[in-house]
Formats: structure tokens, C-alpha cells, sequence
């Protein structure tokens, strides 16, 4: 397969970036520093959670299934979301709706 260099580039791109993702990662966890990320939610749950499938810089699944919803506002399918947490998406839930 040939590739040529605008694609050698994109893929050269793609790695730095989620390289460059995870030191940022790792110095946030040492730290216990606060993470953000933007997404839309997916699916509005029975028990009031929400599924929010997570635009960039995901390093885990790109769906975070059964979040909180901690941000005052009734959420729906297709609401763009900011989801906060300490050290990892283990602990995430929706902070503000966009």
C-alpha cells in the first residue's frame, strides 16, 4: 500500500496528538487535577443517567454510559455536555450542558 504524504502526515499528526493526551493524562492524575471533556449524550437512562459519547481526547471508550447528571438541567438525546472528574472517567459525570 502507498501512502502519500498529506497521509503520512495525518497519521504522524494522530499519534503526536494522543501521545501528547496521555502525558497530559498522566501529569493531571499525579496531581489530582480536575478533567474535562465535551461530548453529546447518546441515551437518557431510566434511572436518570446518561450515556454521552465523547468527541476528542478519550483515551478510554468513546461512550461513558451511566453518568450523573449533576447539572441542574433535564437533559435530552443530542444535548452537547462537559463532563468533570478527578483523575479518571471512572469518576465522571455531566457538569454543565452546553
Amino acid at each position: 500500500m502507498d501512502i502519500n504524504s498529506h497521509e503520512f502526515a495525518n497519521y504522524l499528526d494522530k499519534i503526536i496528538e494522543q501521545k501528547v493526551q496521555q502525558l497530559v493524562n498522566a501529569a493531571l492524575n499525579r496531581f489530582g487535577i480536575m478533567h474535562g471533556w465535551v461530548g453529546k449524550v447518546v441515551a437518557v437512562n431510566a434511572n436518570g443517567t446518561v450515556n454521552v459519547q465523547l468527541f476528542t481526547g478519550a483515551t478510554s471508550p468513546s461512550t461513558i454510559p451511566n453518568l450523573l447528571n449533576k447539572s441542574g438541567v433535564t437533559l435530552n438525546v443530542n444535548d452537547e455536555v462537559e463532563l468533570h472528574s478527578i483523575s479518571s472517567l471512572i469518576n465522571a459525570y455531566v457538569a454543565v450542558k452546553k
